[in-house]
């Protein structure tokens, strides 16, 4: 039986469903399942990638809007234990102490002047633009869905 925390209902897929915005997360970001960080180009690219996969079983992932971002940052405590695994709160990860925990930015589908783009930081939902070709900064592709 799928385990409940918060409003986060985890199932047996490797997905998580937000209960409240009907919105469905998979537990893994870009960062866990290939092991480096993108830049928004190559985060729509995995997307594209999942989608012609069938990623957990589904042909529908997009990247999140600002707003579901925050959503899913809302419960501090449930996304640090859900999504970035940490068993209880711990200092900020940089990344020289990259764990196997999910990322802490993520990229959005929202974009400024067709050259930028924008990615939130969690804790604190902090959004900032940057320009979609930048690659170091840290940041993965967390997919959703609607349910």
């Amino acid at each position: 039986m799928p385990e409940a925390i918060h409003n986060f209902e985890l199932k047996d897929d490797g997905t998580i469903v937000d209960t409240e915005e009907d919105l469905q997360w998979p537990l893994k970001d870009s960062r866990q399942e290939l092991g480096k960080w993108l830049n928004w180009d190559e985060a729509n690219n995995y997307v594209n990638a999942c989608n012609e996969q069938k990623y957990l079983g589904y042909n529908d992932w997009r990247l999140p809007t600002k707003s579901e971002v925050r959503s899913l940052f809302r419960n501090e405590q449930a996304y640090r234990t859900i999504f970035l695994k940490e068993k209880a709160r711990k200092a900020v990860r940089r990344v020289a102490n990259y764990q196997t925990g999910g990322e802490t930015s993520v990229w959005t589908c929202e974009v400024r002047y067709d050259s930028y783009a924008w990615k939130c930081y969690f804790p604190g939902s902090r959004e900032i633009c940057v320009e979609q070709t930048v690659s170091t900064t840290g940041t993965s592709a967390r997919l959703v869905r609607d349910v």
